[in-house]
């Protein structure tokens, strides 16, 4: 049987801790409350995060992106980034709150860049910024339909309760990535419904195009559907305000010249919305999530 697979059992095990481990910090959050959630769990992940292993991994991705940049800001820029992910950790059990009180925490900037297509498919493109949970929740003010594109964790005991989350207070259509994900997603935009998308992690599949002056293999979903089906893509921008508040941008449409290559375009396209990332990213380094091994090593070595 399966469950006599000691690997398996490891990980079971595993998983099982984890949710348990959720549950808790479940509870613990619903007694704190939102305010305070968030400033326990930013204040505990800013003094360890930076201590663990995996902030390595930042700090190397700091130097990738930023060559001439001093320890100081490093230090600086990975304390306040696990500042946030601490807040987005609190953040995510109180999503029901943040979105019963969003038109309250979040000030839209750029809102003539959605409502010029609220009659057509759109596809919306943003990199974890702030807390990322929020850009389908706002779109739902504009759209009817708006899907929500997500990676399947493979913790199954974890991976049905967040998703439930986000089907609840988020947009109820969860798309998961994949050949099957692919599918609904045009389905959705033929419907005249809006998608939304984080593109700014590596994939093993994509197209390989430059990310602050290095290679990196990244998204080309709504490049190809962009140039295959001439869908907008709408670049969003979400940054955090005070506590648990937000600006959230939407930019103006990403367009390229066209080429009778359409490989070649979508290629060009993706390198535009990477451009949009960096600027992002640039202006309020400490909201991205460094943690993350973007770059493969073995596209840039010297």
């Amino acid at each position: 049987m399966l469950y006599n697979n000691p690997m398996i059992k490891i990980k079971t095990i595993r998983y099982l801790f984890e949710a348990i481990l959720g549950l808790n910090l479940l509870i613990l959050t619903k007694i704190l409350g939102l305010e305070l959630s968030t400033k326990t769990f930013s204040w505990f992940l800013s003094n360890i995060g930076p201590k663990l292993r995996i902030s390595n991994q930042a700090k190397e991705n700091l130097y990738l992106a930023f060559p001439d940049i001093k320890n100081s800001e490093i230090e600086s820029i990975i304390y306040k980034m696990w500042k946030n992910i601490g807040m987005v950790a609190a953040e995510f059990f109180h999503l029901k709150k943040i979105s019963e009180e969003k038109n309250d925490r979040i000030t839209v900037v750029g809102e003539e860049n959605i409502i010029k297509y609220k009659n057509s498919g759109v596809i919306f493109v943003s990199g974890h910024f702030a807390n990322w949970e929020i850009i389908p929740l706002i779109l739902r003010n504009y759209r009817d339909k708006v899907g929500g594109i997500y990676r399947h964790s493979n913790n199954f005991f974890v991976n049905r309760w967040v998703v439930k989350q986000r089907y609840k207070n988020t947009t109820p259509i969860q798309i998961r990535k994949g050949s099957s994900g692919a599918r609904e997603m045009l389905s959705l935009l033929k419907e005249n419904g809006a998608i939304a998308m984080l593109v700014d992690q590596k994939l093993s599949s994509g197209v390989k195009v430059n990310f602050f002056g290095s290679d990196a293999m990244t998204s080309d979903g709504a490049a190809s559907l962009a140039i295959k089906y001439n869908y907008p893509v709408i670049p969003i921008n979400v940054e955090r305000a005070k506590g648990s508040n937000f600006t959230i941008s939407f930019h103006p449409e990403i367009k390229i010249n066209r080429t009778s290559n359409k490989l070649n375009d979508i290629k060009t396209f993706t390198s535009e919305i990477n451009r949009f990332l960096e600027e992002c990213i640039t202006n309020k380094p400490e909201s991205w999530f460094w943690i993350h091994n973007r770059w493969d090593k073995k596209f840039n070595l010297n």
